[in-house]
């Protein structure tokens, strides 16, 4: 007999192993929002934010935080102000981090004036609301999905029109969040974008003592200060009150399939997390190091571009294009590790990759 009905039999109902709640927050900022609420049985507990581009928010598992919320929290609106046309504040006091927050899709980085056009840090898309949202769960072969589909649109009067098809999945025992995201522009004229997966990583995962690891390719600081700070890019010291953010570009080398590595470690835990990505398509991966006091977070973040911000990316020539009417996939996974022994072996397959190539 399937190995599906026989698990059945044991159960009155799937939610006692698995399943999505749609959920509303009712007071504070976030009041009005809606999630998702998606849990399985291998203790992975995320909520997806239908009104917030499907982006991931809490991640836990097994009851351990994996995530970073900033201190501002979820809310319900989000200014894009610029009093000066340049100046980009108004982000400082309304990002949310959380697990996943997209960036783009017309800047990643730094605000920035761009052919006489304003464009905000980390572009419009993070704070867009989805449509067609649909939730399933069922049983595929012997495992039971848990999937969120959506699309979300970013377009401006006159000018581009962009639309993300997002499809996010996990099944019954899976470690594993899967993003398969399919960006279109429905404009018959090619259009430039950029795209950022800003993937955050917090306390306790992030810890004195955790440490990073990638597979094979260079490691560029973006600025002098993170120069300064290159021999220690992997290591994660305890907070401080005075720091000044590092951040490092990353290229990997993929393996057979077409996918990049990088991953966060604490030993002490037990504990490990990484961030599985299509090399073709999100060439770069940044990396965010924030080690101040109460802003302690690590980011790892896969995109096209070395968001150095659009006009920046223009002048360097690595502002890419996406043809009229054309479509490109993208695919990202975040994912445990639980264990000593699984993390000496996700980190043999790291050292594995350029050998099996």
């Amino acid at each position: 007999m399937n190995k599906s009905r026989e698990s059945q039999k044991k159960i009155s109902n799937m939610s006692q192993l698995a399943g999505i709640k749609d959920m509303e927050y009712r007071s504070g900022k976030a009041k009005g929002l809606g999630a998702f609420e998606v849990y399985n049985r291998a203790g992975l507990c995320f909520s997806v934010l239908p009104d917030l581009c499907l982006d991931i928010y809490d991640l836990r598992f097994k009851g351990l935080n994996i995530g970073f919320p900033s201190k501002n929290g979820l809310r319900n609106s989000v200014s894009f102000n610029a009093p000066d046309g340049a100046s980009d504040g108004e982000f400082a006091y309304n990002w949310r981090g959380g697990m996943l927050y997209t960036c783009g899709l017309d800047n990643a980085g730094p605000p920035c004036i761009d052919n006489g056009v304003w464009h905000p840090q980390h572009g419009r898309i993070g704070t867009m609301p989805a449509d067609n949202v649909r939730c399933e769960c069922f049983w595929r072969g012997d495992d039971y999905i848990l999937s969120i589909k959506g699309d979300v649109t970013e377009s401006m009067l006159c000018g581009s029109n962009m639309k993300l098809s997002r499809h996010i999945e996990t099944g019954l025992d899976s470690k594993e969040i899967r993003i398969s995201d399919i960006l279109t522009n429905l404009e018959p004229t090619d259009e430039e974008f950029m795209l950022l997966y800003h993937i955050n990583f917090g306390y306790p995962l992030v810890d004195e003592g955790a440490r990073l690891i990638k597979g094979k390719g260079p490691v560029t600081p973006r600025t002098a200060n993170a120069a300064a700070g290159l021999h220690e890019w992997d290591r994660v010291p305890a907070p401080s009150d005075v720091y000044e953010e590092q951040c490092f570009f990353h290229e990997n080398i993929a393996d057979q399939s077409g996918f990049a590595y990088i991953g966060i470690v604490n030993d002490l835990l037990g504990t490990g997390a990484y961030v599985k990505y299509s090399l073709h398509t999100l060439p770069i991966a940044v990396q965010w190091k924030n080690m101040l006091s109460h802003d302690y977070v690590v980011a790892l973040e896969p995109g096209n571009t070395y968001i150095m911000g659009r006009s920046e990316e223009r002048k360097n020539g690595t502002l890419p294009v996406l043809s009229g009417y054309c479509g490109q996939r993208f695919e990202v996974c975040i994912g445990i590790l639980e264990g000593a022994g699984e993390i000496s072996a996700f980190e043999t397959m790291l050292g594995n990759i350029h050998h099996n190539l």
